[in-house]
């Protein structure tokens, strides 16, 4: 979770991949967090977990109920009539859906002539 703050931090976006179950389908706004029961009278087929690859953008820390909830801010790639206008919210320090599993970093080297 930290290193991922930092490169947040230092470098910006990175790009994860992470397990999308069937319920990731239906996200309309707020913390994402997977709920084995919404999907539990799907047939096995539906409910079979897949990886997807998104941007997380950064991170930050929402109030439900009275509890605080640590979520990254992710970008997705099904359009702004997906989720958050094309982005979500997701748990973040559990590896929900194994998302901060796969996250990559890139750093552009230039020469000092702009090259």
């Amino acid at each position: 979770e930290e290193e991922i703050m930092r490169e947040l931090y230092f470098n910006g976006p990175v790009q994860a991949t992470f397990r999308v179950n069937a319920d990731f389908f239906l996200y309309k706004s707020g913390v994402y967090h997977h709920i084995e029961s919404l999907t539990a009278g799907l047939p096995q087929a539906f409910r079979q977990q897949d990886w997807h690859s998104i941007r997380i953008l950064g991170w930050g820390t929402d109030v439900v109920d009275g509890k605080s909830i640590k979520y990254w801010l992710c970008a997705n790639s099904w359009g702004e009539e997906w989720g958050e206008n094309g982005y979500f919210r997701i748990v973040r320090g559990q590896d929900e859906c194994s998302i901060e599993m796969f996250v990559v970093g890139v750093w552009a080297h230039t020469e000092t002539n702009g090259f």
